[in-house]
């Protein structure tokens, strides 16, 4: 059975790679050294690069884990229309956003058989609240809360001894002509809100609530719970405080300016998230720097190894010639040791920076939570980078291209 018959071209370029590839073998002195040189290259920036992803990267995860870092809400009381939110609702940085009633009127007494009364504050909610969220919370089958309904902070679940499915009541109080009057309202507890999302006597309720508490204690009545008094006769409500969240860190910024442009103050992360933000680009300069200095005189070296290579090798790449290989085949010869230099630098420093990260998550563990890293690189850019490093070297082996073209066949003939 006869083997399969290798057309020439193949045939030729298959000989120029094995003797490429003994060639590199019979050099180990050389090859070894030329590895490790790039090794000392790339070692070193994938460590500044895996600080960068894993620093920078941790504390990012950090704010976008915790949606309060991407709440906006006005500075104090204002007033504001529907019609405000309904434009702000359309900003395309703005994923949740909730209208909610003065301070001084959002505020129930609670009351459970067995323990003293305390007051909690309101805070509005609706279905997709990014606080609710984060706690694992969903709303009855995808509706609005009815009043009643409500979810509390863990602060008020301890005080009160509430759980969810927790019975207790919720009362509101105002002074209508000189004589103190209070209304009260059964309530349900639908879930706990842990401490770490939201601090301080919370009650989330519908905003419809909100409105209602708010009514009565400025002395209208709520005939939907039962509350007496008259009727409000305002035929359209002005909100005082909203809560808005965006749906990136980048986004926070740019809904600030917004508010600003309508002359609207908030109040928000904006700091700590431009901290992280100078912390990225910080490292992001480092990484520039060392890869130009450092890059720069690998490429040197690499460059100058190969045209070395060329010149030691000068009467065998002629016999070479001679037997009828060109000068892209040539080049080819010592791309192809270039490339195995940097697929082999690839390994190893990618070995070294996997044992160097270990170390560093390791001694820095303490500032760092569970799954957290002080320094890390996704297998990805690990690949990324071997690839590039690969590229890299060979590219710069093609430097070697003005040597080989000085290169004549009869230079071979004393040695055929």
């Amino acid at each position: 059975m006869s083997g399969r018959a290798w057309p020439p071209q193949e045939l030729a370029t298959l000989t120029v790679l094995s003797l490429a590839l003994r060639r590199y073998r019979h050099d180990w002195l050389y090859s070894l050294c030329a590895v490790f040189s790039m090794v000392a290259f790339l070692t070193p920036m994938l460590t500044v690069l895996g600080i960068r992803d894993g620093v920078v990267g941790t504390m990012t995860r950090r704010l976008l884990e915790n949606p309060r870092n991407m709440e906006l809400s006005p500075s104090g009381n204002q007033s504001f229309r529907p019609e405000f939110f309904d434009g702000l609702r359309r900003h395309p940085d703005a994923a949740f956003l909730v209208p909610e009633t003065r301070s001084i009127s959002a505020a129930v007494n609670l009351a459970v058989r067995g323990r003293p009364s305390f007051d909690a504050d309101l805070a509005a909610t609706a279905p997709g609240d990014p606080i609710l969220a984060m706690a694992g919370l969903a709303f009855p089958e995808g509706r609005d809360l009815a009043p009643g309904e409500i979810f509390v902070s863990e602060a008020v679940a301890e005080k009160l001894g509430l759980s969810a499915g927790s019975e207790l009541t919720g009362r509101a109080g105002r002074r209508r002509g000189g004589a103190a009057e209070s209304a009260s309202l059964p309530m349900t507890v639908l879930g706990v809100v842990p401490g770490h999302a939201v601090a301080g006597y919370k009650v989330f309720c519908s905003l419809a609530f909100e409105e209602m508490v708010e009514d009565y204690r400025t002395g209208y009545g709520v005939p939907e719970l039962g509350w007496e008094g008259p009727e409000n006769p305002s035929p359209g409500r002005l909100f005082a405080r909203f809560r808005l969240y965006s749906k990136d860190l980048d986004g926070v910024g740019r809904l600030r300016a917004h508010l600003l442009a309508l002359d609207v103050e908030t109040v928000t992360q904006a700091a700590q998230i431009e901290l992280v933000k100078n912390l990225d680009r910080s490292f992001t300069v480092v990484f520039l720097a060392l890869f130009a200095v450092v890059g720069g005189g690998a490429f040197a070296s690499a460059a100058s190894g190969s045209t070395d290579q060329v010149v030691k090798m000068r009467r065998s790449l002629a016999v070479l010639s001679l037997l009828g290989m060109g000068r892209p085949r040539l080049l080819f010869f010592t791309m192809s040791q270039a490339s195995l230099t940097g697929a082999l630098a690839s390994m190893i420093a990618s070995l070294l920076f996997l044992g160097l990260a270990a170390v560093l998550n390791t001694y820095f563990t303490g500032g760092f939570g569970g799954g957290e890293a002080v320094c890390s690189l996704a297998p990805w850019k690990l690949a990324a980078a071997g690839l590039l490093t690969t590229a890299f070297v060979t590219c710069a082996s093609g430097c070697a291209y003005g040597s080989l073209a000085g290169i004549e066949p009869s230079e071979g003939m004393r040695d055929v």
